[in-house]
């Protein structure tokens, strides 16, 4: 996933916190911008946005009307972790910083934009790389995580029988029930590949078997169009990670490792006809 850097914008306007509030205005109306970070010596002290300056009376100084808790960001932050800030804080905007030296500001259009790159355009899940980038950062947060891997059963003949767009609807309304029942607090849903899901989830591992059975369930007791019976069948990965000395280094090991077994789980269940396999506590020692 690009990063913070990759699309914010580097033309930077700044003003002094002893500037009048209406200068503020007619440098954003010229150069049609929202906000404008604010620099005294050099330093970020504040930043002041069109809504600030709405509030407050032109004559006023910025320094009464900026705000002084200013949101920052690194410039190689993923654009994850910028919409995770801005979602955090309620905010429109960021301002990069760079080794206390300001790079430029992202805007939250900007990150939503390059957020919709990501999504499946059939079923408006996330795309692979999504729940790939959230994984990783689940784990370099140091959380323990579990990756449970859908594969619907038999969806080949779905569309043999009825044809490829009635196996599009099917995908579709499989997203649906999947979309309704995860804790987008605990769960990251994707569309994996074809008639593939999979999520992410910091639920303990005990509890993310008892949400396999709760998705796969889910499946077969859905009424589904032509009266067809569909089902799909869960592997679910997750391990111990308490030898891991920098999860930085390691998150992209761990996450393909789990995912990979959570997907060879859901094989064997769809080979021996269970629901879900599960894999047995994996402990990550070996790779200190």
């Amino acid at each position: 996933m690009r990063m913070v850097k990759n699309i914010m914008n580097q033309e930077l306007f700044t003003i002094d916190p002893l500037a009048g509030v209406s200068r503020a205005a007619e440098i954003m109306e010229h150069f049609k911008i929202g906000c404008l970070p604010v620099v005294e010596d050099g330093k970020l002290v504040g930043i002041i946005t069109s809504r600030d300056i709405r509030k407050t009376h032109p004559n006023r100084l910025i320094a009464d009307a900026m705000t002084r808790d200013v949101i920052t960001v690194p410039p190689t932050a993923s654009i994850w972790e910028a919409n995770e800030l801005m979602e955090k804080y309620g905010i429109e905007r960021l301002v990069v910083v760079d080794k206390k030296s300001i790079m430029g500001i992202v805007t939250k259009a900007q990150v939503i934009a390059e957020l919709n790159k990501y999504i499946d355009s059939l079923t408006n899940l996330n795309g692979v790389r999504v729940f790939y980038e959230r994984a990783c950062q689940l784990v370099k947060e140091g959380h323990e995580i579990t990756v449970i891997f859908l594969d619907m059963d038999d969806f080949g003949l779905i569309n043999k029988e009825y044809g490829h767009i009635y196996g599009d609807s099917i995908i579709c309304k499989a997203a649906e029930i999947l979309n309704k029942i995860v804790d987008k607090n605990r769960d990251t849903l994707c569309r994996y590949a074809g008639d593939e899901f999979a999520i992410v989830t910091t639920r303990p591992l005990e509890d993310a078997k008892e949400f396999a059975f709760q998705l796969v369930n889910a499946f077969t007791n859905e009424k589904w169009p032509e009266e067809i019976k569909v089902t799909v069948s869960a592997g679910v990965a997750g391990g111990r990670r308490s030898g891991i000395r920098n999860f930085n280094e390691n998150s992209n090991y761990i996450v393909k490792n789990l995912i990979n077994m959570a997907s060879l789980a859901s094989t064997k269940a769809k080979k021996q006809k269970r629901p879900v396999v599960f894999v047995e506590a994996v402990d990550f020692r070996e790779i200190v």
